[in-house]
């Protein structure tokens, strides 16, 4: 082990928290990262994980904090737990990468980033969409003028109604689908345009899932208006049948005054049939693995490549850098902070009614 290994406890072991620590093993197999624990609340998580991983576990993440000599955490619990977590966590000079939302409210935003600012460690949130190698060269084009002015875009990600009804059924009550998926593509238009929101009008509906005892929307439709008066469309579900052939259902489009970009980001091409599956059109710039020539297994995609990107962050921290020259070069807490502002108007105007104005930063 060399000093610039990072020490890394993983906080939340159910789907996405397996990413991180599948994350955290490939950089530890290229000797970078040391993986030292996972904390989750549920016994049988924690358990799992600690045995498929080699790590030791822990019920409660302070303990974890507490007891192991980490550099960094990852926090992948539910949406509405991220705050005590990571205030904790950076209360005790972690680094940080937190989950998106970053919080359900904007104050709960700003106490996260102004603790960070004032104990000067990096925060990260996994906007993963970023990390997308289409959604990338959208960015770029769009940055460098290719398609001129950007004038209005319209938005779309679905989820399955089993991601609520299963995969989130303990908590999908304190959610809906714009805070769940609504806010990887209102993030994912800011970043593209380098554009923030200044008013939102949105609706929502409800009834499939509050049949099914889960008490939350069904879809959302927000109209963002952006500076510079661009205008995009961000519509979301996640009640879309099981009989889907992809988990997810998403793409992008963009006008501009010279020229518009679309992006099918489900349908990437690849298609399957059989008779025991149906049809499935699987997304693999998401996620692919592979044992690899040195006998460990490579993971690489949006769902892994920013948790690894946090991982080299705090290596470089540890070799001297500084935040001020990764500034930049990551989504933020202020990224989240636009995030949760944005969400907070849209839950704002759907009960009101009315459009809603968005304050400063």
């Amino acid at each position: 082990m060399n000093n610039r290994q990072v020490r890394v406890g993983v906080i939340g072991g159910g789907t996405w928290g397996n990413y991180h620590l599948l994350a955290a093993r490939q950089l530890e197999a290229e000797g970078k990262v040391s993986l030292i624990a996972i904390a989750d609340e549920f016994e049988e998580t924690a358990e799992r994980q600690s045995k498929a991983f080699g790590i030791k576990k822990y019920l409660d993440y302070r303990e974890m904090i507490q007891n192991e000599d980490l550099d960094a955490v990852t926090i992948a619990t539910p949406d509405h737990l991220h705050r005590p977590v990571a205030l904790y966590a950076i209360q005790n000079g972690m680094h940080v990468l937190v989950e998106k939302p970053l919080d359900l409210t904007t104050s709960g935003c700003r106490e996260i980033v102004d603790v960070s600012q004032s104990e000067k460690v990096l925060l990260m949130v996994d906007f993963h969409k970023r990390y997308d190698t289409y959604n990338l060269d959208v960015m770029q084009k769009v940055r460098a003028g290719k398609i001129g002015i950007p004038y209005h875009a319209y938005a779309y990600m679905e989820d399955k109604i089993s991601v609520p009804l299963n995969m989130l059924r303990n908590w999908a009550g304190h959610s809906s689908p714009f805070w769940f998926i609504g806010v990887h593509k209102l993030d994912l238009i800011r970043w593209i345009t380098g554009l923030n929101p200044t008013r939102v009008f949105a609706s929502g509906c409800k009834g499939k899932l509050q049949s099914q005892g889960i008490d939350t929307f069904d879809s959302v439709s927000a109209r963002i208006v952006f500076e510079s008066n661009f205008i995009c469309t961000i519509d979301v579900n996640w009640v879309i049948p099981n009989q889907f052939e992809a988990l997810v259902n998403q793409g992008v489009r963009i006008i501009g005054s010279d020229g518009m970009v679309e992006l099918d980001g489900q349908d990437r091409g690849l298609r399957y049939c059989s008779t025991d599956d149906g049809t499935l059109t699987p997304n693999l710039g998401a996620l692919i693995s592979h044992e690899n020539l040195f006998g460990y297994r490579s993971v690489s995609g949006y769902y892994v490549d920013p948790i690894k990107d946090f991982f080299l962050h705090v290596s470089f921290l540890k070799a001297g850098g500084s935040l001020e020259q990764l500034e930049g070069h990551y989504p933020s807490g202020i990224d989240g902070l636009w995030a949760t502002l944005t969400a907070e108007a849209v839950q704002m105007s759907i009960a009101e009614k009315r459009v809603v104005e968005l304050s400063e930063i």
